[in-house]
Protein backbone atom coordinates (compact mmCIF):
# COMPACT_ATOMS: atom_id res chain seq x y z
CA UNK A 1 0.00 0.00 0.00
CA UNK A 2 2.87 2.38 0.77
CA UNK A 3 4.27 2.05 -2.75
CA UNK A 4 0.88 2.88 -4.29
CA UNK A 5 0.49 6.04 -2.19
CA UNK A 6 3.99 7.28 -3.06
CA UNK A 7 3.97 6.40 -6.78
CA UNK A 8 2.87 8.78 -9.51
CA UNK A 9 -0.79 8.25 -10.44
CA UNK A 10 -1.57 9.19 -14.03
CA UNK A 11 -5.22 10.01 -13.29
CA UNK A 12 -4.38 12.80 -10.83
CA UNK A 13 -0.92 13.78 -12.12
CA UNK A 14 0.76 13.34 -8.72
CA UNK A 15 1.10 10.75 -5.96
CA UNK A 16 -2.00 10.00 -3.87
CA UNK A 17 -0.08 11.07 -0.73
CA UNK A 18 0.82 14.45 -2.24
CA UNK A 19 -2.75 14.97 -3.42
CA UNK A 20 -4.06 14.25 0.08
CA UNK A 21 -1.56 16.65 1.68
CA UNK A 22 -2.52 19.43 -0.77
CA UNK A 23 -6.25 19.13 -0.05
CA UNK A 24 -6.20 18.13 3.62
CA UNK A 25 -7.13 21.65 4.80
CA UNK A 26 -10.42 21.47 2.87
CA UNK A 27 -11.55 18.16 4.39
CA UNK A 28 -14.70 18.70 6.44
CA UNK A 29 -15.12 16.97 9.79
CA UNK A 30 -18.49 16.01 11.26
CA UNK A 31 -20.18 18.50 13.59
CA UNK A 32 -20.51 15.81 16.27
CA UNK A 33 -20.49 12.06 16.73
CA UNK A 34 -24.29 12.09 17.15
CA UNK A 35 -24.73 13.94 13.85
CA UNK A 36 -22.48 11.45 12.05
CA UNK A 37 -24.30 8.44 13.52
CA UNK A 38 -27.65 9.95 12.54
CA UNK A 39 -26.47 10.22 8.93
CA UNK A 40 -26.35 6.43 8.70
CA UNK A 41 -29.86 5.74 10.02
CA UNK A 42 -32.50 4.31 7.72
CA UNK A 43 -35.32 6.73 6.91
CA UNK A 44 -38.88 5.92 5.97
CA UNK A 45 -42.02 8.02 5.65
CA UNK A 46 -45.32 6.82 7.04
CA UNK A 47 -48.77 8.34 7.51
CA UNK A 48 -49.90 8.11 11.14
CA UNK A 49 -53.18 6.25 11.59
CA UNK A 50 -56.14 7.63 13.54
CA UNK A 51 -55.16 5.38 16.46
CA UNK A 52 -51.73 7.07 16.61
CA UNK A 53 -49.81 4.13 15.12
CA UNK A 54 -47.62 3.44 12.11
CA UNK A 55 -46.66 0.12 10.56
CA UNK A 56 -43.08 -0.83 9.75
CA UNK A 57 -42.43 -4.29 8.31
CA UNK A 58 -45.87 -5.48 9.51
CA UNK A 59 -45.15 -4.37 13.10
CA UNK A 60 -47.26 -1.62 14.65
CA UNK A 61 -45.61 1.24 16.58
CA UNK A 62 -47.16 3.94 18.78
CA UNK A 63 -46.25 7.53 17.94
CA UNK A 64 -47.16 10.77 19.73
CA UNK A 65 -50.81 11.76 19.17
CA UNK A 66 -49.88 15.16 17.78
CA UNK A 67 -48.88 13.40 14.54
CA UNK A 68 -52.28 11.73 13.88
CA UNK A 69 -53.11 11.89 10.14
CA UNK A 70 -49.71 13.46 9.36
CA UNK A 71 -46.86 12.07 7.29
CA UNK A 72 -43.76 11.60 9.42
CA UNK A 73 -40.17 10.60 8.75
CA UNK A 74 -39.01 7.78 10.98
CA UNK A 75 -35.31 7.14 11.48
CA UNK A 76 -33.92 3.88 12.81
CA UNK A 77 -31.19 1.28 12.77
CA UNK A 78 -32.52 -1.73 10.85
CA UNK A 79 -31.48 -4.18 13.57
CA UNK A 80 -32.50 -1.99 16.54
CA UNK A 81 -36.03 -0.61 16.36
CA UNK A 82 -35.89 0.21 20.09
CA UNK A 83 -33.97 3.36 19.16
CA UNK A 84 -36.38 4.44 16.38
CA UNK A 85 -37.70 7.99 16.46
CA UNK A 86 -39.54 10.67 14.52
CA UNK A 87 -37.45 13.73 13.73
CA UNK A 88 -39.68 16.80 13.56
CA UNK A 89 -38.31 20.36 13.57
CA UNK A 90 -35.04 19.19 15.10
CA UNK A 91 -36.71 17.31 17.98
CA UNK A 92 -36.61 13.51 18.45
CA UNK A 93 -39.94 11.88 19.31
CA UNK A 94 -39.51 8.23 20.30
CA UNK A 95 -41.77 5.49 18.98
CA UNK A 96 -42.43 2.13 20.61
CA UNK A 97 -44.05 -1.17 19.73
CA UNK A 98 -47.82 -0.98 20.13
CA UNK A 99 -49.40 -2.56 23.18
CA UNK A 100 -52.78 -3.31 21.59
CA UNK A 101 -54.57 -3.61 24.94
CA UNK A 102 -53.33 -0.21 26.08
CA UNK A 103 -53.92 1.35 22.66
CA UNK A 104 -57.59 0.38 22.51
CA UNK A 105 -58.24 2.12 25.87
CA UNK A 106 -56.40 5.34 25.02
CA UNK A 107 -58.64 8.43 24.80
CA UNK A 108 -57.80 10.56 21.78
CA UNK A 109 -59.10 14.11 21.59
CA UNK A 110 -57.65 14.82 18.14
CA UNK A 111 -60.13 12.70 16.21
CA UNK A 112 -63.85 13.49 16.03
CA UNK A 113 -66.26 10.82 17.19
CA UNK A 114 -68.40 9.04 14.61
CA UNK A 115 -72.17 9.43 14.86
CA UNK A 116 -73.27 6.07 13.51
CA UNK A 117 -76.95 7.10 13.51
CA UNK A 118 -76.24 9.54 10.65
CA UNK A 119 -74.46 6.99 8.46
CA UNK A 120 -77.68 5.32 7.35
CA UNK A 121 -77.56 1.94 5.72
CA UNK A 122 -79.14 -1.11 7.16
CA UNK A 123 -78.77 -4.76 7.72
Amino acid sequence: MRSYNTSLHSGIGTTPLSRYQQTRASIRTPASREWLEECFLNRITRKVNKDSTVSIDKVSYDVPMQFISSKVEIRFLPDDMSSAFILYEGVHYPIRPTDKNENCRTKRNNTPGIDYSKLGGGC
